[in-house]
């Protein structure tokens, strides 16, 4: 396609965004931005760039074929799909994108990264491009990354304030085995961080080991011990320099075999240190069971485990645009929610007929809302659970023949809160639609 084919865009009409391009230096950046700024593709960047970032979407993904470029956004977890764009305009616009991240732009078909970073609405968002050919054409992704503020204590993610107390109890006894579990992508970093902040970490030393492969960001007061697995190195071989050093409270990073785990058991019981690790679980039984699966001690392990965590990321309603709706005796009765006590639930924003034709019956735009942008939901929180075990849930662990529906109900016994409820409580203060709980609940 020649450049004459695509209709001009005039500069003066852009949304005010700007681009610092790739560079070892000031002038290689301005020299990398000055070669793509003339391109017919640029304009539609720029626009592109905007509408995701106003619409907050952290990742965009293109997929080229011969005729078209479909085009997602990932907003708060959830796929939106955009308007394609017509191949020789995703043409121009990638071209574009791979010369501002320092890339080869002709190269179709090999794996490229690059970077590059965009200033818009006061806000500078760093960009990493991802380009790989497939089959069917070319897949590129756009990660879009900005700033937020550090998350530093439990109430910041969303843990409500007497299970986050409980919880830091626990973590602040001397001895005893504290597990947090969450599928990947569930914010499962982000917990293990703020608990970790939570605790009494100038009064003890914690350790923390992890690979060097996959080492996150440091905790003041947590003392980072790394190991390096591309070198052949184990968990196992930096031990002993760590139990040498007595810590109060050493947390493994990933638990992830039997030996781990058997560590882990060795150091609660028998040297009466406070030992936390994470695995990946849809739940807090789960995620008993599967360490169980792991086939380590067992009654050590029944012994040592004092508490597990699991948890969902879930899209919370936009406060500005949410419907309100009456809900059925009946389905309140499926909730366990009194009647009395919870008037009303919402929904994210679903516009009826009436609003969305003209008086002819045609369809018309509606104005999307100016604080979530259209979705009916606004940014993420956690739906969090604490499992305190207790000398039932023990029992459970210690049968034979455990089941994750065993010991799902040891643990209703003994009056635990499951993801669930503590969703549906959500649900009732209006922060969280039915819909929304189901779908992370399915995963």
């Amino acid at each position: 396609m020649s450049e004459e084919e695509l209709k001009p865009i005039p500069l003066d009409n852009l949304p005010p965004l700007t681009f610092v391009a790739a560079g070892e230096s000031a002038d290689e950046q301005e020299a990398n931005l000055q070669s793509v700024t003339p391109s017919p593709g640029y304009p539609h960047l720029v626009f592109l760039l905007a509408d995701a970032i106003t619409k907050r979407s952290d990742l965009i993904l293109m997929d080229f074929t011969q005729q078209q470029c479909a085009v997602r956004y990932q907003v708060d977890g959830t796929w939106y799909t955009m308007p394609p764009l017509q191949r020789n305009i995703g043409d121009f616009m990638l071209a574009s994108m791979k010369q501002m991240a320092g890339l080869d732009f002709m190269e179709r078909r090999a794996r490229q990264v690059g970077k590059f970073s965009a200033e818009y609405l006061r806000s500078k968002h760093k960009c990493t491009l991802t380009c790989q050919g497939v089959e069917s054409g070319e897949r590129v992704a756009i990660e879009i990354s900005r700033k937020r503020p550090p998350t530093e204590n439990l109430e910041e993610i969303g843990m409500r304030s007497g299970m986050r107390t409980q919880l830091v109890d626990i973590l602040n006894e001397q001895g005893g085995m504290v597990l947090f579990s969450a599928l990947p992508g569930d914010g499962l970093s982000t917990t293990w961080k703020a608990a970790l902040q939570s605790t009494d970490r100038f009064m003890r030393d914690f350790m923390v080991l992890e690979d060097k492969q996959k080492a996150e960001v440091e905790i003041e007061n947590v003392e980072p011990v790394l190991f390096d697995s591309s070198k052949g190195e184990t968990l196992g071989s930096v031990m002993p320099s760590v139990l040498l050093r007595e810590p109060n409270v050493v947390c493994i990073a990933q638990m992830t075999s039997a030996p781990i785990l058997n560590q882990m058991i060795d150091l609660t019981n028998n040297s009466e240190l406070t030992t936390v690790s994470r695995l990946h679980a849809k739940h807090a039984v789960e995620a008993v069971m599967r360490a169980l699966m792991l086939k380590p001690d067992r009654e050590g392990f029944a012994r040592a485990l004092r508490a597990v965590t699991g948890q969902r990321l879930v899209r919370m309603l936009c406060t500005n645009c949410r419907q309100p709706y009456q809900p059925s005796p009946k389905l309140l009765a499926q909730l366990g929610l009194p009647a009395s006590r919870v008037p009303v639930l919402y929904r994210h924003f679903q516009p009826s007929a009436e609003e969305i034709t003209d008086a002819n019956g045609q369809p018309i735009e509606m104005e999307p809302c100016e604080v979530c942008g259209g979705p009916g939901y606004y940014e993420r929180t956690g739906i969090y659970e604490l499992l305190v075990v207790d000398e039932r849930f023990r029992q459970a662990m210690l049968d034979p023949q455990p089941t994750v529906q065993k010991l799902a109900q040891a643990a209703a016994q003994s009056g635990h809160i499951s993801l669930r409820d503590e969703g549906i409580v959500m649900v009732a203060q209006g922060k969280l639609s039915l819909e929304e709980l189901q779908r992370v609940l399915k995963k």
